[in-house]
């Protein structure tokens, strides 16, 4: 055993290295008592570097270049910081894939530290990466004069591509805990298409191809293609879309084109949004749960992003066996060239990490695929029509005083918006002794169906409250939180109004 593990000294630095050294260690999170951590710092620091020289000696570049991370821990922030060396003449989308693994690496080990939710800023020689490549949106056009509202790009993430310079084709994931992200995520798109469409009623276009048929330069199928083949073979004159890096000498060229290739393709439609499915990755396996990037220098992007994990969050939590599943509160900005490049409100959802066992097992759970996907298409939904994130939730019922044997509806207000048809259910939660107390439901097809009552009864000879949930369940499992509410019955005249003369129940029934 490792002694620092053994003695968990105390502090934050002192937790971060038990888990660096010797993952497998039982550690708790300690409180968090000053702004900064200069231990901690350090060890985060350490880490980046590790990962920032893996990388570049994989990629035959200089290890001289250097990576910093600080926390402050009072404002849950995570900068983590690039010097000179690292950026690349041109925006390449190179730095990605380390940027990624840096931050989500260091972001699970500050989450580990019980910094929930961290804020992280990366920095290239002190500023954001877009800064030092500034261009015109406008410029970005492919041909479109305007954005089609009821049309958007639906993208999953990477696929087969040839590695030059032996031209072999390989994937752009490797395989971990038996799922590839590259195959892994054409499914999820493909769910998030139907959803689009039957309830956005929107018209989807695809990066990627399905079907099963052969792809005729590698005999691959055609849904295992990357975007850039697909593109190719649809607009063969429009080598600007997926032969951007023609020039490049680079090994991975064409990855960078199938970055390239996904933006340009939106602006060329000029789709109103852009949707990009991935799955995520860390270096320890130890990060898990959604999120959502948008680019900071796009505005709507951001508000996009909030939703989307707004209502994935809402859905994902109410399927059986994911009600503690990882999402955070909002969206991360980032640098991805996947809708850096894209004219219109874009953002890349990473459903999940293919690093991290426990959330590959959700990954292929169709239940968790359908539910993502459905949070997904509604986040996006509802920024199309302008509204905001509104969680499920009835709001209060006053209690009423009922005669035996009368009855009384009673309205059910709430606020969110449920797919419907949805149903009102009312559970006793209160019965006086020797009196019976049923349940009830009403099932709501549509918003203009019927109003959203209840009918409350008080069937029983006497005078007694009697305490009642209730709850609005929408068609895609999602619960508002219980209601509490009662109602008083009250005894009259023995034989008054037919009331019987022994209990004959208290019941929420359906209405009308």
């Amino acid at each position: 055993m490792n002694y620092l593990c053994a003695f968990r000294r105390i502090g934050l630095a002192s937790f971060i290295a038990c888990n660096v050294i010797c993952p497998n260690a039982l550690a708790q999170p300690l409180p968090l008592a000053a702004d900064t951590d200069a231990a901690l710092d350090l060890l985060l620091t350490r880490q980046a570097q590790k990962i920032l020289d893996d990388h570049q000696l994989s990629k035959s570049r200089s290890t001289g270049v250097s990576v910093s991370a600080s926390v402050d821990i009072r404002q849950k922030k995570l900068v983590i910081s690039f010097g000179a060396g690292i950026l690349p003449l041109e925006d390449d989308h190179s730095l990605e894939q380390v940027e990624q693994y840096i931050r989500n690496t260091l972001e699970a080990y500050a989450m580990q530290a019980g910094m929930a939710d961290v804020e992280t800023l990366i920095l290239y020689e002190g500023k954001p990466y877009w800064e030092h490549f500034p261009r015109d949106i406008g410029a970005q056009q492919q041909g479109a004069s305007r954005q089609a509202a009821d049309h958007v790009l639906v993208s999953a993430g990477h696929g087969l591509l040839r590695v030059h310079p032996g031209m072999e084709w390989e994937f752009q994931r490797p395989e971990r805990n038996d799922g590839q992200e590259d195959l892994i995520t054409t499914g999820y798109a493909d769910d998030l298409q139907r959803l689009l469409e039957e309830r956005g009623r929107v018209t989807v276009h695809r990066a990627r191809r399905g079907g099963g048929d052969a792809h005729p330069e590698s005999m691959h199928p055609w849904h295992q293609m990357s975007a850039r083949y697909h593109l190719k073979d649809l607009l063969p004159d429009r080598t600007d879309i997926w032969n951007h890096f023609a020039h490049s000498t680079a090994s991975d060229r064409e990855v960078l084109d199938d970055i390239r290739a996904r933006p340009y393709y939106a602006n060329h439609l000029g789709v109103a949004g852009m949707l990009s499915i991935h799955t995520n990755a860390d270096i320890p396996g130890i990060a898990r749960g959604s999120r959502v990037f948008y680019h900071s220098s796009k505005p709507a992007d951001k508000e996009l992003a909030d939703l989307t994990l707004c209502y994935m969050r809402e859905i994902i939590t109410a399927q059986e066996g994911y009600a503690d599943f990882p999402i955070p509160q909002g969206g991360a900005a980032a640098g991805h060239g996947e809708n850096s490049f894209a004219t219109m409100p874009s953002v890349v959802v990473e459903v999940a990490f293919h690093t991290n066992a426990t959330d590959v097992a959700a990954l292929q759970d169709p239940a968790f695929r359908t539910a993502s996907m459905k949070g997904v298409e509604k986040g996006y939904r509802l920024f199309r029509e302008g509204k905001g994130c509104v969680p499920l939730k009835v709001e209060s019922i006053q209690g009423i005083q009922l005669p035996q044997g009368s009855s009384q509806l009673v309205d059910v207000a709430f606020e969110g918006y449920p797919q419907y048809p949805i149903e009102l259910i009312t559970t006793n939660v209160g019965c006086p002794p020797g009196w019976t107390c049923s349940d009830g439901k009403v099932h709501i097809t549509a918003p203009d169906d019927k109003p959203s009552q209840i009918v409350l009864r008080c069937e029983n000879a006497g005078s007694a409250p009697i305490l009642w949930d209730t709850r609005v369940v929408d068609a895609d499992g999602v619960k508002s939180p219980p209601v509490r509410h009662v109602v008083q019955c009250i005894r009259t005249s023995r034989g008054a109004r037919g009331a019987p003369a022994v209990p004959a129940g208290v019941e929420a029934a359906t209405a009308g």
